[in-house]
């Protein structure tokens, strides 16, 4: 079984302006003072100020990571950017704005596009690549991330064959490619000026570089990078300035994305890596290429959603999910945080999904006892759901499968000509990772320490499958939802989010105050099946009658701290589009901003 490790924003931007703004620079010098000053106070506290009902007819956009972020990608529609160019500036900005801690230049992305010219969805693929020499993965050292379930063995040695082929600027040049229109250098420019005059350190990263940084300060290079803001440990208020960054930037900027794949970066990436152990060469990184794959599909409430094709995981997920849903008939009842039988319904449907492509054995017994031959790519099949459903209906036994992590941020935007852009971008592991390698101001992550089991089943030098898993739903071929999820628990509040909105009707601000869905890495209990492991949940989130009722039927349930449901849960940016405008929403409880026009 893969299981994920997700810390990012995400944005969501609509735009339906009828003429388009004269070019402009992006840079922050040219911003309106009184509105760079309002968002870099905002960017002080991960959590919106009050809970907001957030509405437009020309523009809308929520973050869950950066109100900076949110103003650049503002400025690029206002400057005449499509929503590929609005997605980029605003994931190139918060990478800058957030130290490169939870989202990095050197992760990964996942896109979902809706073109409205071709009337077209499209998927962009731009995950990890692994290493054509390193043909041991099962000995790659393994990296502790300090969640239940998980290894908590954290093994040192020979850091660079922790790290794999980034694709996230591949992926950002490939999506401006196709669907940009603003000059690529003009993306980079809130990016540059906040990497060259520096960002003040919230108290999050603070708290990040007291937990995390004995991981950068293994190296000469990550001690220089934690030093930035004038002293060995980063406190909150410091001003945190990336010189060195700004130089990357600057060079990509001007040289494409090459640059950090056969230029100048991808060679001293090359060599920082081979020096503590890691098995990249050039030909790894001169052979990176994003994926431009088909999106799948299903019909859910009768709209599509529409999700990552190709190897990715986690829109299977969601797709399988939907389709258990509807075949239950849980569309048709209460949201779940008001009924108990719908919480049941939905815990055992997630649990089950989660699972991904590997076949346990209460599923192959099942098959087997009912004639039933699927494959892995039914499973987003209506008719899968509707033969498999009856397991999920009894409380079957299965010996647990393995499991494996990673991390991540989104975007959704939807510009002026009815563009619509969900992307997801990834680090895939605790803020900054473990390795300590810093090349060219950064930091390198650890992202094959926990995905050995992947890296097993692909070929030396192939794509690595992901679960970032942003969807976008169309209703007689026009966009009316939108959303980018991140965290643990990305695939359960995808789902709920859509089921919520679609099923229940749920205004935005409803959905986002609902107790979140927590995905549970540890695996069942002697005697239960993966889906009837104990379910977790937020601490005084439901009453003791509505717990009462869910052991009643049979769901083991685990209430879990403040502290630990920010570990574990997803959280998504999202936006629906219809006769009433632009609509999302703002809470205190959630890493999440918005703004409109």
């Amino acid at each position: 079984m893969l299981s994920r490790k997700n810390v990012s924003s995400i944005l969501i931007i609509a735009f339906f302006s009828a003429q388009v703004a004269p070019a402009e620079d992006l840079s922050p010098q040219t911003w309106n003072a009184a509105d760079r000053t309002r968002v870099e106070d905002l960017q002080m506290s991960p959590f919106a100020p009050r809970v907001r009902a957030v509405q437009g007819t020309s523009a809308i956009i929520c973050d869950t990571g950066s109100p900076i972020a949110v103003y650049a990608g503002m400025q690029a529609l206002n400057a005449g950017g499509t929503a590929a160019d609005a997605a980029a500036t605003v994931a190139l900005t918060q990478i800058a704005t957030e130290l490169g801690s939870y989202v990095s230049y050197a992760g990964v992305l996942q896109l979902i596009y809706f073109d409205a010219k071709s009337n077209k969805v499209y998927s962009l693929g731009a995950g990890w690549n692994s290493y054509r020499a390193e043909n041991d993965p099962r000995s790659i050292p393994v990296s502790a991330l300090g969640l239940p379930g998980l290894s908590t063995k954290d093994d040192t040695n020979a850091e660079g064959r922790k790290t794999l082929v980034p694709g996230f600027m591949a992926g950002i040049e490939a999506m401006h490619n196709r669907f940009g229109k603003l000059p690529f250098q003009d993306l980079f420019q809130p990016a540059i000026w906040y990497a060259q005059n520096g960002v003040k350190v919230t108290p999050l990263l603070a708290f990040y570089f007291s937990s995390q940084g004995k991981f950068l300060s293994r190296t000469p290079e990550g001690r220089q990078f934690m030093s930035q803001a004038g002293n060995e440990m980063p406190k909150a208020g410091d001003r945190f300035v990336q010189a060195d960054l700004a130089k990357t930037l600057r060079d990509v900027a001007e040289h494409g994305a090459q640059s950090m794949y056969t230029g100048a970066w991808g060679q001293q990436f090359v060599s920082a890596v081979q020096k503590d152990g890691g098995k990249v060469t050039m030909d790894d990184m001169a052979a990176y290429q994003p994926t431009w794959v088909e999106p799948i599909s299903t019909e859910f409430t009768g709209q599509s959603v529409f999700a990552p094709g190709g190897s990715n995981e986690g829109g299977q997920q969601v797709l399988e999910a939907l389709n258990f849903a509807e075949e239950m008939k849980l569309d048709q009842q209460q949201p779940y945080w008001k009924d108990p039988a719908v919480f049941s319904h939905l815990s055992r449907i997630l649990q089950f999904v989660e699972t991904g492509p590997y076949s346990t054995p209460e599923v192959a017994a099942f098959q087997r006892e009912h004639n039933l031959n699927f494959s892995s790519d039914d499973r987003v099949t209506k008719a899968y759901a509707k033969a498999m459903t009856p397991m999920l209906q009894r409380d079957p036994h299965s010996v647990p499968a393995s499991q494996s992590p990673n991390h991540s941020a989104g975007v959704v935007v939807v510009d002026r000509w009815g563009n619509v852009a969900a992307l997801v971008h990834s680090i895939n592991t605790m803020p900054w990772g473990t390795t300590g390698i810093v090349v060219g101001g950064i930091p390198l992550s650890d992202a094959a320490g926990f995905q050995q089991s992947r890296l097993v089943n692909v070929k030396p030098g192939a794509r690595v499958p992901d679960d970032m898993a942003p969807a976008i739903v169309l209703k007689a071929g026009k966009p009316v939802l939108a959303v980018a999820t991140v965290g643990v628990s990305l695939v359960p509040e995808t789902v709920r989010v859509i089921l919520g909105a679609l099923g229940n009707h749920a205004d935005p601000g409803t959905l986002l105050a609902a107790p979140p869905l927590l995905y549970n890495f540890e695996a069942p209990e002697p005697g239960k099946s993966w889906a009837w492991k104990r379910q977790l949940v937020p601490e005084s989130a439901y009453d003791p009658a509505f717990l009462q009722q869910l052991q009643s039927l049979g769901v083991d349930v685990r209430q879990e701290t403040k502290a630990q449901v920010l570990a574990l849960r997803g959280t998504a940016a999202f936006a629906t589009i219809d006769e009433r405008g632009l609509r999302t929403a703002e809470d205190p409880a959630v890493i999440d901003f918005a703004d409109a026009n």
